[in-house]
């Protein structure tokens, strides 16, 4: 064999570094202790949803359980739900104020609904602090406190964590796991000073932030995107702090979607938006897991025609699972998540063709509804 044949030993090692990098960075970031703070900056927490009738009760509950010092609202804006459900989400006694976006055309835009709802909302009110959320999400009570810690210290954006849960069958698993991966990478990314990753259940901003950028101008022909993408817009403004939350009780979590099929479409929609990352080093680290699991895969199939290229696959696979295991087991127990890690050979098993697959259905611009939606 000749010495490039060995070359996937060598990705699976450079990722291996690159992984414990991260890590690193990611701890960094934990160990900054939180402070009494004296201001708290108003918080309005906005929900965007359609057809949520199942889960935005427990959700609205959670954000009403909030032990936030300062000043909070919570606003719903419905976008074009069919099923009713946010006549019935309001605690007794307490009047909670939704916004219909099909009562206000000059914002809809068709090919950005959820877009055209948060802009909708965020102009909406005149708190300093903006926070999204989504509908099947629930909060623990401390979450708003430590993000109006973080926005009280100076910052401009924060990026919360977010955990999969329940967790009942392979498919949960798998999600729950992949978006641990996602957290790390979120708060190495920060710590390294190159923000790239978001997720919109748990994002904050200064309302002036979203307003000094043009809210989603630029992006706002893409159907997905008011997270990450909306971070790139605040990274490229150059001027704007951007800091991660790691600790468990600022964590929000999320439910996992209903069968793999379900998981497939949704990934595909994550990765369909690649394509308009702002982030170099977004790309790089995107680039690097791919090509990691794609030499893997590929050795292996070639082992199917010399067994020495299957030797060298599954040491590669064996190193990649490793470092992984032993890092993912470190932040499971972060966020009291360790009973994860009893799914992790399974997840790990099937991860490296998930990602080739995925991947490569970006690449070739495979289009996928979600939601009823293109």
């Amino acid at each position: 064999m000749a010495w490039f044949c060995y070359l996937p030993l060598l990705i699976a090692a450079a990722y291996t570094v690159w992984q414990i990098g991260n890590f690193q960075r990611w701890a960094t970031g934990l160990s900054i202790s939180p402070d009494a703070f004296a201001r708290c900056p108003s918080i309005a927490v906005l929900v965007p949803f359609r057809n949520e009738k199942d889960h935005l009760p427990a959700l609205v509950e959670s954000l009403y359980a909030q032990q936030y010092p300062g000043y909070f609202e919570i606003l719903l804006i419905d976008d074009h739900s069919t099923d009713g459900g946010a006549a019935t989400v309001a605690p007794p006694g307490v009047q909670l104020r939704t916004l219909r976006l099909a009562d206000y055309p000059e914002y809809i835009n068709r090919a950005a609904y959820k877009k055209s709802a948060l802009t909708l909302g965020i102009d909406q009110v005149d708190c300093e602090v903006i926070v999204t959320t989504d509908a099947d999400c629930q909060w623990s009570p401390m979450g708003l406190t430590y993000l109006g810690e973080a926005f009280a210290r100076g910052a401009d954006v924060v990026l919360g964590p977010v955990l999969v849960d329940p967790v009942t069958d392979y498919s949960s698993a798998f999600q729950a796991l992949d978006v641990l991966g996602y957290q790390l990478l979120t708060g190495a990314m920060v710590q390294a000073g190159v923000p790239g990753l978001a997720n919109g259940a748990n994002f904050a901003f200064r309302k002036r932030a979203f307003t000094s950028v043009s809210g989603y101008r630029g992006v706002d022909h893409l159907p997905s995107g008011d997270d990450v993408l909306l971070l790139h817009k605040f990274v490229a403004a150059k001027n704007l702090s951007i800091r991660y939350v790691g600790r468990k009780e600022a964590a929000v979590t999320t439910l996992p979607v209903e069968g793999w099929r379900s998981v497939w479409y949704q990934r595909l929609r994550w990765a369909g938006k690649a394509g308009n990352y702002a982030s170099p080093a977004l790309t790089f680290a995107q680039g690097l897991a791919f090509v990691t699991s794609a030499s893997i895969v590929g050795c292996l199939l070639l082992g199917l025609v010399d067994w020495r290229f299957a030797g060298v696959g599954l040491g590669a696979w064996t190193l990649k699972s490793v470092v992984d295991g032993v890092l993912l087991g470190a932040i499971c127990r972060h966020y009291g998540q360790a009973a994860l890690m009893r799914w992790y050979g399974f997840v790990q098993l099937i991860h490296p063709f998930y990602l080739v697959a995925v991947g490569t259905a970006a690449l070739l611009g495979v289009k996928v509804s979600w939601k009823g939606r293109r």
